[in-house]
Formats: C-alpha cells, structure tokens, sequence
C-alpha cells in the first residue's frame, strides 16, 4: 500500500496529503524523523552512520543518518522515528531517551527526486551496546569521531577513519562516501550533538 504524506507549504501550513512518490516527484515539503545515534569513549565523541544498500534508488552505497524515515499521514513523529529505528537498524528504542535537537528544513536535490524535507530530529545517546539487526535498506553501520568529521566537512583532511560496528572492520572515507546533505544540517549535526555531550 502506499504511503501517505500530510504535504505543508515552506512555512509549515498543512496543505493536504499524496503519496510519497508524488510527494518527491512535485517537491512538496513533508515531515521526516532523523535520529543520530553517538557515544562517549573516554574524551572522544563518536557518531554512528548507516550505509545505504547498493539497491537504493538515492544514493546508493553511501553512508547517511543512523536511522531516518517519513513520518506517514496522521502519525506522531516519536511513533515514527520509533518505528523506522526498528525497521533500519533493528535496535528498539523508547521515546523518552531520544533527545530533540530541533527541527531543521532541508532540499535535497537528484536526478530522480525533489526532496524537500522539514527534518525532526533527534539524538540518542548510547550508553550500553546495542544490538543491531539490519535489514534490506541497510548494509553496514559504522562510528566515525565527531572532530574527525568536523575536519573532513571544514576540508582540513581529505580521508578520515571508521569502524564498522558489526564486524569492527576499519574503512577510510571521503567526502563523497557520504550523502550529499546541505552542508549546513551537517554542522547543526556536529554542534548540537557536542552541546548535549558537554550537558550529559
């Protein structure tokens, strides 16, 4: 069956509902859950990133939010953001550990879609291992240090290091290993997640 979104204007106005193919094919803004997954090592603040199956029709094969998805048609952004934690990573998580970082507006422009999304987004924070159980849209879920990606997005690296956390396996990455997010929702990234790590 096909997924129905409440479609808005720029402003956030409910102008109706469509499916979510047409929803990307006219460009309409609608209402999306991301949530970034980060731990504490000692001094080091980790991110955690899921890589997209080489199957996606957007950007395949890149790493991208640790667990994001469309909030449907009269459904709650917590319930969403719950849910699709389930669905991608396989990890269950309760609404009352997920952190609000805010909500960010954000267009992300291909050759197959007009993607323009009002991102609800959320942290949480991960104090004891979590399983993950990945699915069909999913491949790998990998940490990358939060200064390291810092300098890759400032261009004062051109590689920085990741672990696989399900198989510890090492890869290096660049830039284009990642989706091309507006440059701008990756730093509120970077700085709400080291504000809530200094409250923690």
């Amino acid at each position: 069956m096909a997924e129905i979104l409440t479609v808005f204007d720029r402003n956030m106005n409910v102008k109706g509902e469509k499916e979510r193919s047409l929803v990307h094919l006219d460009g309409d803004w609608h209402e999306t859950f991301h949530c970034w997954l980060f731990e504490e090592k000692g001094n080091e603040t980790y991110v955690y990133f899921q890589k997209r199956a080489e199957n996606k029709k957007e950007f395949p094969g890149l790493f991208d939010i640790t667990a994001a998805g469309h909030v449907e048609a009269g459904e709650s952004v917590l319930s969403a953001g719950v849910r699709e934690v389930k669905e991608e990573i396989g990890t269950t998580v309760d609404e009352k550990d997920l952190i609000n970082m805010g909500m960010f507006q954000e267009e992300l422009i291909s050759s197959t879609l007009i993607d323009r999304e009002i991102c609800n987004v959320y942290m949480l924070s991960i104090l004891e291992k979590l399983e993950f159980i990945i699915g069909e849209e999913v491949t790998d879920i990998i940490k990358i240090n939060l200064r390291d990606w810092e300098r890759l997005l400032d261009d004062d690296c051109t590689c920085i290091n990741g672990t696989s956390v399900l198989n510890e396996k090492k890869l290096s990455l660049r830039k284009d290993d990642f989706v091309p997010h507006e440059e701008d929702y990756y730093r509120f990234i970077i700085t709400q997640i080291a504000k809530n790590v200094e409250k923690l």
